[in-house]
């Protein structure tokens, strides 16, 4: 770059005119030099520091950092870092941030489109929903749960309070436990399709069926919520890998 022809009236010191603010080349700058400390505090100014550095003056060497940074941003806005790793063929990345936007219903249209669509092709785009609706219905299937299908024999505990496999509920009435894990499960089923995250704990179905249960001494209510919580989680997540997202 310092090779470039200079003006006439160029001073001693040869000076290359950027086209990148101040401020983006410091937070650039930071990525490789040694010992300073990369600073990209938003996911904007990572972008910006990306395209100077991979796009622009193709620095490969500061792709595992950039990476990295990219990480902090899987859970709070996977699409924007789909869209981006997609943009610079980082299949590693796009995944993790593909199965990270399964916990949002991409598939349900807002008002406005979300900035992030901005920098995906239709291609990408089609890929990501298509995954998104394959995982939604192969997280779905595990809903297909009927009482029948509980065994005790498999683990399942009686309530030791009512000596049946039961449990209290806040209205005061009495319902078989089997039932009400199978109603569950088929309540859940819609939700799933729409939001196929493996990450039942975090899905607020579950806390809304928990809340109608106030036995505290019931043991088969405690082997279904352990069923829900672990077994299940498992049958989910093994379901949900089994989906490949396209390139």
């Amino acid at each position: 770059m310092f090779r470039l022809p200079q003006p006439e009236s160029a001073p001693v010191v040869p000076v290359i005119d950027m086209q990148e603010s101040s401020g983006a080349l410091n937070r650039a700058l930071r990525f490789f030099y040694p010992g300073a400390h990369a600073n990209a505090a938003t996911l904007e100014e990572l972008t910006e520091v990306i395209e100077i550095l991979v796009s622009r003056y193709d620095m490969q060497c500061v792709v595992p950092t950039v990476k990295q940074h990219l990480e902090k941003y899987h859970s709070s806005d996977p699409l924007a870092v789909y869209a981006i790793a997609v943009a610079y063929g980082w299949e590693d990345v796009a995944r993790i941030a593909a199965k990270e936007c399964l916990k949002h219903p991409l598939r349900e249209l807002s008002a406005d489109a979300p900035p992030s669509l901005g920098g995906l092709t239709a291609v990408a785009y089609h890929n990501l929903l298509q995954y998104h609706s394959l995982c939604g219905e192969a997280a779905r299937s595990t809903t297909i749960v009927l009482p029948a299908d509980f065994r005790l024999a498999d683990g399942f505990r009686r309530c030791n309070t009512h000596h049946i496999a039961s449990m209290s509920f806040s209205d005061s009435t009495l319902r078989n436990v089997a039932n009400w894990c199978a109603e569950y499960l088929r309540d859940t089923g819609p939700l799933l399709a729409m939001t196929p995250s493996a990450r039942v704990h975090e899905q607020p179905a579950f806390y809304d069926a928990l809340a109608n249960a106030k036995c505290t001494l019931c043991g088969a209510f405690n082997s279904y919520l352990r069923f829900l919580t672990v077994q299940w989680a498992a049958q989910l997540e093994e379901k949900i890998n089994t989906v490949e997202l396209k390139f």
